[in-house]
């Protein structure tokens, strides 16, 4: 499928999208108006974008067809309230439909049930108190039903060794470990598109927690209608496997899609200046660890080997490579204390 996504008045950025992709790249102001027309698009704010996108306000679409609003759940993760949100009963959130799914469930109903009788009793006990200064005072309590007490008397918190502490102290790992939970549940219990899109999450988790969020979004991805969007600032710690090298896409001067791994490799393969003895999951690594740095007109500061890497894929995109050899000589100070 082919994702449409205007980025300003009439540009778009198109993108071969099938499940997850990867975008990262040195022009970061781009990757922002990625996630900004998403962002945008799917929290409905015409107001805010009509001068920028036009009369027609911000266009996405799959296959020429336009992306429904309303039928696809979107959850957006770009810092801690954006993960923490998820876990507040209000409209919209992970946890109101959660816990929301409980109000036709028998044991539940019965249980309101019997608080409705206790609230009789009280409105009884009540009113005979009244009778001794009041003459025509009528006491009466409402019935009680699930999701008004959820409404009005829900309080979350969290428990860790043995101690409840508010949910706001929550550790940020921990949190997406929640959202992970309910996500599941939602994509198990809702017929929708379900889209999970990251915003430089590496800023908010630790490198091993964002790579497990995605591989668990992986393993969703094969049972439930889920399409990931990942935009960050590198992919070094991102689990991508070999066959998701033609899912990432660079944001240099222009946006570049890159290749399957069998034509890329042939094709830096042929432009390399030596044999380029590697297998495809070696120079997957490889590519994770120089995407970032295509078409970036600064001086790079990386290994030798990722150095003529990134200079070969360079010429593929018709980009200049800054760098200085300077960089890759160890005085014999330094050889020598990494020898000991």
């Amino acid at each position: 499928m082919i994702l449409k996504i205007e980025l300003e008045n009439q540009k778009f950025l198109d993108i071969d999208f099938d499940d997850i992709v990867y975008l990262t790249g040195c022009n970061q102001k781009n990757l922002w108006k990625v996630f900004r027309s998403l962002y945008y698009y799917f929290n409905r704010t015409p107001s805010l974008s009509s001068n920028v996108y036009g009369d027609n306000n911000i266009e996405i679409s799959l296959d020429d067809n336009k992306v429904s609003v309303k039928n696809t759940d979107v959850y957006f993760i770009h810092d801690r309230e954006s993960i923490y949100n998820q876990m507040q009963y209000k409209k919209g959130t992970l946890l109101y439909d959660n816990l929301n799914s409980l109000s036709d469930d028998i044991e539940i109903n019965h249980i309101i049930d019997e608080l409705n009788d206790d609230n009789l009793k009280l409105e009884i006990e009540i009113q005979n108190y009244l009778k001794n200064y009041s003459n025509n005072l009528k006491v009466n309590f409402g019935d009680l039903n699930y999701l008004d007490m959820l409404k009005n008397f829900l309080l979350l918190n969290y428990e860790e060794d043995s101690l409840t502490y508010p949910l706001e102290f929550m550790d940020t790992e921990s949190l997406l470990d929640e959202f992970l939970n309910f996500l599941e549940f939602k994509l198990k219990n809702n017929g929708n598109p379900t889209w999970i899109v990251m915003y430089n999450i590496g800023n908010i988790v630790s490198s091993v927690d964002e790579a497990d969020f995605i591989n668990a979004l992986k393993l969703l991805m094969d049972n439930y209608d889920l399409k990931v969007i990942f935009i960050g600032n590198n992919l070094v710690n991102i689990p991508i496997t070999v066959t998701e090298i033609g899912n990432i896409v660079v944001s240099a001067q222009d946006f570049h899609q890159l290749l399957p791994v069998d034509e890329l490799f042939r094709s830096v393969k042929m432009r390399y200046p030596n044999e380029l003895d590697i297998e495809t999951l070696e120079f997957t690594e490889c590519v994770k660890r120089i995407v970032s740095f295509v078409g970036n007109d600064e001086k790079v500061h990386i290994s030798g080997k990722d150095l003529v890497l990134l200079k070969v894929v360079n010429e593929i995109l018709n980009y200049e490579t800054s760098y200085s050899l300077d960089d890759h000589l160890l005085t014999s100070a330094e050889t020598k204390f990494l020898e000991n």
